[in-house]
């Protein structure tokens, strides 16, 4: 089985243990790190590239020195995580693929929405020149 690499952005604790379970509970998923502000954002990208970004939209910045989200890898597929409609948000987004996660998250959401993403890379590896 093919697993991938996440990390998680938010800010909230509840929300942060939830997602935290939700991510666990699929063995799809490895958890590689956990930030509640953009400077931490920055740290983790800087680390690793994970396959996935769980980002809640609207995080603390931190001491980001001038870190924004438009600075995410670009191969990172994200899923914002947001009460905001991503139609109704006029902030800088991410340049990588975006799946849109609604608050208040159900395990069946979460799940629908990883399933695009896990399908979505999959048709990237299956893409790429020299894969099997």
């Amino acid at each position: 089985m093919q697993r991938y690499s996440c990390i998680l952005i938010e800010d909230d604790a509840m929300a942060i243990d939830m997602i935290s379970d939700y991510i666990n509970r699929r063995d799809d998923l490895i958890l590689f790190g956990i930030g509640s502000e953009l400077a931490e954002v920055k740290r983790l990208v800087q680390k690793l590239t994970p396959n996935i970004i769980f980002l809640d939209l609207i995080i603390p910045p931190g001491e980001s020195n001038g870190f924004h989200l438009g600075q995410l890898p670009a191969s990172s597929c994200i899923a914002l995580i947001s009460g905001i409609p991503l139609h109704l948000y006029r902030g800088p987004l991410p340049a990588g693929p975006i799946f849109e996660l609604s608050k208040p998250i159900s395990y069946a959401n979460f799940s629908r929405c990883v399933e695009k993403i896990v399908f979505k890379l999959k048709s990237e590896i299956c893409e790429s020149p020299g894969t099997v």
